[in-house]
């Protein structure tokens, strides 16, 4: 008896093969090619093929495996003709016209969202032809390298790291016995801060490449805020005509810390997103509409582009080694890790001793550094001492990290700059402090 629960899996196989043998015939017509396998039609009956072969009673996998190997001698026919021929040895229409017929089964057997995903999928590859090809070739020595040591530590390494260390006697054991976390929540910090860095760094090294300032502000700031702004303000004292546009951008880069932020507490410590989640929105929010604010200014040059001398090389923002550093090099990885266990024992030690007093102190002093590890130790450890004065201790360390970017314009970068920056950066820093101190 045919049922809903056969109806639309059939009617959802129908709709993707229209949908996939749609976007090959464009595919072959944007290509010039229209000597070519099948027509929309040919894939539809694909598509219905699978779907009738794996819904015969009692024998449906077995007739759907006879179909696939009848479909698969049909294509190697028509394939090695092409061949023959001379014709391109592309062999698009011939894997879409096997995974068109896949469909079917998919459709029963898993959820309708994967069957659309894997349909969207399919047209997106197709037409993306151009862009694939732009972006391989941005691809920098290595880095398919570098993308798989990542999957070793996320996927082969994290699920190896003991969730608490093992018994024994001896100083490695004595030294995890002192830590206020554990092995695999160490690792679990690697895993996450290197992956949202490295996010940020594809972001902008393949994605938004030569796109101007503010770009590299925005997706620098998801990388590092902290060495986005170093490079901005080195970039502004050396071209003092940008200043407005360098000062956007570094207000675009700290909105993203505060975003960081928001994201490491969703993962880290979820239930206190409420608390402190809002909060950082709103300050994230400020520090764009600082952004915004000077773009009313007086109008200066744009910073997008100068003008490229012919045959010479493009002017690139983000060619600076301190934003093109790969975060997931190994090394890197290596010295969060380290950093990651220091900072957490000295704060064990800190508040054990001196107790909320001494975590405010110190999220002071860390400010002035890099503040990743030290969020992360609050946020994966359990000191005691209660989730709002570990919230106090984050919010805390980003205001004066505020400072220290304050600092940077000042020191590395022009006057003309630091005094673009400097109001804005002294609220941000005193509304953080405000709210750390007083609202949590």
């Amino acid at each position: 008896m045919v049922t809903a629960e056969v109806i639309a899996p059939f009617l959802l196989t129908i709709g993707v093969s229209f949908l996939v043998g749609i976007g090959l015939r464009e595919y072959y017509e944007t290509e010039g090619k229209f000597d070519t396998f099948g027509t929309v039609r040919t894939f539809i009956f694909i598509g219905m093929l699978g779907f009738v072969l794996y819904q015969l009673p009692g024998i449906g996998s077995q007739a759907f495996l006879v179909g696939l190997g009848a479909l698969s001698l049909f294509l190697l026919i028509y394939y090695g003709n092409k061949v023959l021929q001379k014709k391109s040895p592309g062999m698009i229409g011939v894997l879409i016209a096997l995974l068109t017929y896949a469909t079917g089964p998919i459709a029963l057997t898993f959820p309708q969202w994967y069957l659309v995903l894997i349909a969207i999928s399919i047209l997106l590859v197709l037409h993306s032809k151009g862009r694939i090809r732009r972006f391989t070739d941005r691809l920098q020595t290595g880095e398919v390298v570098t993308a798989c040591k990542f999957l070793a530590i996320a996927a082969v390494v994290l699920p190896l790291v003991p969730a608490t260390m093992p018994a024994g006697d001896g100083p490695v054991w004595r030294f995890f016995a002192l830590l206020p976390v554990t092995p695999r929540q160490i690792w679990l910090a690697v895993v996450i801060t290197t992956g949202i860095s490295y996010l940020g760094y594809v972001l902008q090294t393949y994605v938004y490449p030569r796109k101007g300032l503010l770009l590299a502000g925005l997706v620098g700031g998801l990388y590092s805020s902290t060495a986005t702004v170093l490079v901005l303000a080195k970039k502004a004292k050396a071209e003092r005509d940008i200043s407005r546009d360098a000062s956007r951008a570094i207000f675009l880069a700290v909105s993203m810390l505060y975003v960081r932020l928001v994201v490491l507490v969703v993962v880290f410590r979820p239930l206190s997103v409420s608390t402190v989640g809002p909060a950082l929105l709103v300050l994230s929010a400020l520090a764009a509409a600082n952004a915004l604010w000077l773009r009313k200014g007086a109008a200066e040059p744009l910073a997008a582009a100068p003008p490229p001398v012919p045959g010479g090389p493009k002017e690139d923002v983000t060619a600076d080694p301190a934003l093109r550093r790969n975060p997931l090099e190994l090394s890197a990885a290596f010295l969060f890790a380290v950093l990651f266990t220091v900072v957490s024992l000295a704060t064990k030690y800190v508040i054990a001793y001196f107790q909320v007093t001494g975590l405010h102190l110190m999220s002071f002093v860390v400010g002035f550094s890099d503040i990743t590890p030290f969020v992360v130790s609050l946020l994966q450890s359990n000191f005691g001492i209660g989730d709002h004065a570990i919230l106090q201790g984050i919010v805390i360390a980003a205001a004066s990290n505020n400072l220290l970017q304050l600092a940077y314009t000042y020191v590395v970068g022009s006057r003309r700059l630091a005094t673009l920056v400097a109001p804005g950066m002294l609220t941000l820093a005193a509304l953080s402090l405000l709210y750390a101190l007083v609202v949590i």
